[in-house]
């Protein structure tokens, strides 16, 4: 299929790797921009993927990246964004849709067999409690839908199924990339500290708990299938705020290249 996107795609100077290699992105709300300097850490090394999957905003940076889009360029257009472009009514149920017009400005109407690397979004399907790993139809629907908080966004309807956040059941889906045919899979977790509370009374304090709590459990199956886990440090960073991206963007090029001897040395590269 003829690509029509408008920016250019980046050409990326490979090594030879020995194995066939996947790269799992885990959601983390606006600490997503940590995974820029993830993939600019790997595209110094001449390191490219033969497989994406990611949850939630990890679906949204690895949707990007599987379709060429350069660092640089997530960059500039992750500092036009404005929180009012993403969520236009907090806690109720603010439309998915403004996530897919926001993924639209580069993706360009793309449908998965545009990629030029196979790429997989998980969602969980609200009526049946089931995982959904979208490889089908338009990417930026599928992202909406992986990206879909429960309270913050309302449900994305797709295929008859009517889908939400994927961090639900697979926060950082690892296994996916094995399903799609890795050896090596590279895990990146944003919220290392998931699962420690909260002394807060406030109700958003409150539902960003719970919702770490839970996510903490789906973390286990990625966990098990990742051959190594990049862990940025981003407790400092709001995972609602668009303040600091630079800084984000660092760390994630900063834990990426504290794990680059490791992942080499499993890769087969001198």
């Amino acid at each position: 299929m003829k690509r029509k996107y408008k920016i250019p795609f980046v050409e990326r100077n490979e090594v030879k790797l020995k194995y066939s290699t996947g790269l799992a992105l885990s959601g983390g709300g606006t600490r997503g921009f940590a995974h820029i300097g993830v993939l600019k850490a790997f595209n110094e090394e001449g390191i490219s993927f033969s497989c994406v999957a990611g949850t939630s905003v990890g679906s949204l940076i690895g949707a990007l990246y599987c379709a060429g889009v350069g660092t640089d360029v997530i960059v500039q257009e992750a500092k036009r964004l404005s929180r009012r472009e993403l969520v236009r009514r907090l806690w109720l149920n603010s439309d998915p849709s403004n996530i897919a017009r926001v993924a639209d400005r580069l993706l360009v109407g793309a449908d998965f067999d545009a990629l030029s690397v196979p790429f997989a979004a998980v969602a969980v399907d609200i009526q049946s409690g089931n995982e959904v790993v979208m490889r089908q139809g338009n990417v930026a629907t599928a992202v909406s839908a992986s990206c879909a908080v429960p309270a913050l966004f309302k449900p994305v309807e797709r295929d008859g199924a009517l889908l939400v956040d994927g961090g639900l059941l697979n926060n950082m889906p690892a296994d996916v990339c094995r399903e799609m045919g890795a050896e090596v899979v590279v895990g990146v977790d944003l919220n290392r500290h998931r699962g420690e509370g909260t002394d807060s009374r406030k109700l958003h304090d409150i539902l960003f708990a719970t919702w770490d709590i839970t996510t903490k459990s789906t973390m286990y199956k990625g966990l098990q299938n990742s051959d190594v886990v990049i862990e940025p440090e981003l407790k400092r960073f709001k995972r609602t705020s668009l303040d600091n991206i630079d800084g984000m963007v660092a760390e994630g090029y900063r834990a990426a290249k504290e794990k680059m001897p490791e992942i080499k040395k499993l890769l087969g590269i001198k």
